[in-house]
């Protein structure tokens, strides 16, 4: 008993530091409602739309997670719970696959405090935490790619368990569509090893399993998504990379990308770390468990990293988009030390391993707890080249919540709403509608270039396309302000006037970021009352 507590206690207080961490976020994104709505119409209506009974439009990029949490929400199982449980859930799992990991990549040895080192790191990650709330399928992704990473190095050794990572590539590009970026690195990294290294090209049977197992369960979805939404990508791939652009859009969105890469580097710690980071990846034997972990992480860190550059990166702050890449980091990491360590003379090995162990855990920790608290800062809104706070984006899901909620009672069935965000508000408002950036619009995606440098926010729908909707609300143009008399508008409202909307102005108490009254559009002749009025 007193050995299984000393091998696995650091690792359950590296899981309860992520806990308590996470909960120091505890939030749900806006983006992950949208998820959310497709996941009630599941449950409610058997489809996976974002507005019933009007054509499916493939509004989402994680079907496995939405799909989980439509299944959930049939047992009356709200999202907006389920989804923290998960996300941090997941991210434990991910702590346990990088501790076996670990134990892989050194198979010479006794299991080693060494072990719990990369664990520990995750857990006092910013980013890390912050994507262990939100509400999103960051964390399961994460896994998927771990799990595989884990399963491949296991592989080598015990040949069999690498038919395993077809599956778990599969689940993880049913996941999120990087993942079949990352089934395409790992199987350009087979093709290496096996030419480089085992002289051989010829597959085996274990890896001819494991694609066939990818493809066993990854095709029969893909084609029935095909069938079912009429596109092989989902619509917010045309929303975000697909179609004409204006003016210097390309520069400034491989700008921002570059940019969005430099601050992951930077933030999580990985640039300072680097030389560690490098020593763990490549300094191994060439026949040995971590040259391969070593090569494939490098690829794939590589290969991920110019692909951000090129789409822009994403809005969301503390690297969301790259979150599979920590566990690849931390074990790198963890590993370089590990090394450099065993350079010193096994005398002074003892006293000398766990003083800089501990060093690097504290200093990463007291960075990124300092990073934590600088991005939750209340009043911390202000957008760093279009990528946003934790701070702002909880405030800003917050308080679409409220708007919808208040605006549920008021509107009819027959409405239809355009929306700015398609997120927390439809998702409270329970109103059929399309967002102006078109992610769950066909035809905004298809038929509006792209002008706006900012992920997901790529395109920007003409009026007269908005029109053509007949909406009864226009909730993209809008203020939120503390002076009822005084709207700041985000747009030309007179421009609508003339189409037949007019201004209203709604209270919403506990709105937190610019004030509690809430103007929006409404189209003349629907006679529109509402509690929080404004006369």
């Amino acid at each position: 008993m007193r050995q299984k507590l000393l091998r696995y206690g650091p690792l359950a207080a590296s899981a309860a530091v992520l806990i308590w961490h996470s909960l120091q976020y505890n939030f749900v994104t806006d983006d992950a409602f949208i998820s959310f709505v497709y996941s009630r119409n599941l449950a409610e209506h058997g489809q996976l739309v974002f507005n019933p009974g009007r054509g499916p439009v493939e509004g989402y990029t994680n079907f496995l997670w939405t799909f989980v949490l439509g299944l959930l929400m049939v047992m009356r199982l709200p999202p907006e719970v389920t989804s923290l449980v998960l996300g941090t859930g997941f991210a434990i799992a991910t702590l346990v696959i990088v501790f076996r990991l670990s134990q892989r990549l050194f198979p010479d040895r006794e299991p080693s405090a060494w072990d719990h080192v990369a664990p520990a790191l995750l857990a006092l990650s910013a980013g890390y935490a912050c994507w262990s709330s939100g509400g999103l399928e960051t964390q399961m992704f994460t896994t998927w790619v771990a799990l595989a990473f884990h399963y491949y190095v296991s592989g080598d050794s015990e040949p069999r368990r690498l038919r395993r990572v077809g599956p778990v590539l599969a689940l993880a590009a049913m996941t999120r569509p990087e993942g079949l970026l990352v089934a395409a690195v790992l199987g350009a990294h087979r093709l290496f090893i096996n030419l480089a290294r085992d002289r051989r090209l010829a597959p085996t049977r274990d890896e001819l399993l494991c694609v066939l197992y990818f493809a066993v369960l990854w095709a029969p979805w893909f084609a029935w998504r095909w069938w079912y939404y009429g596109y092989p990508l989902p619509n917010t791939y045309y929303v975000k990379a697909a179609g004409p652009t204006v003016g210097d859009y390309d520069r400034r969105l491989h700008e921002v990308g570059v940019y969005y890469v430099w601050q992951f580097l930077r933030q999580s710690g990985l640039l300072v770390a680097a030389p560690l980071g490098l020593v763990g990846l490549l300094v191994a034997r060439l026949r040995g468990p971590r040259f391969l972990f070593g090569s494939a992480a490098a690829l794939l860190i590589a290969v991920y990293l110019v692909y951000t550059a090129r789409v822009g990166g994403d809005f969301m702050g503390l690297h969301r988009f790259v979150m599979a890449l920590f566990p690849l980091g931390a074990l790198a990491v963890a590993s370089g030390l590990r090394v450099a360590v065993d350079l010193v003379p096994p005398g002074g090995r003892r006293a000398v391993a766990p003083a800089v162990a501990l060093a690097l855990i504290a200093g990463h920790g007291a960075a990124q707890l300092r990073l934590t608290r600088e991005s939750l800062r209340p009043g911390n809104f202000q957008s760093d080249h279009g990528i946003d706070t934790p701070a702002y984006l909880r405030v800003y899901a917050h308080d679409r919540a409220l708007i919808g909620e208040r605006m549920r009672p008021c509107l009819r069935a027959d409405d239809f709403v355009i929306y700015g965000g398609a997120g927390a508000k439809p998702y409270y408002a329970r109103a059929p509608g399309i967002d102006v950036f078109g992610l769950v619009s066909e035809r905004v995606a298809h038929e509006v270039p792209r002008s706006r440098p900012r992920p997901g926010h790529n395109k920007w729908a003409p009026d007269r396309l908005l029109l053509e909707h007949d909406p009864s609300f226009i909730f993209s143009c809008y203020s939120i302000h503390r002076d009822p008399r005084r709207p700041e508008w985000n747009c030309r409202p007179e421009s609508w006037r003339a189409h037949g909307y007019d201004p209203v102005t709604l209270f919403v108490p506990g709105l937190l970021e610019k004030g509690e009254y809430y103007s929006f559009l409404v189209k003349r002749g629907r006679d529109f009352s509402c509690p929080g009025l404004v006369r």
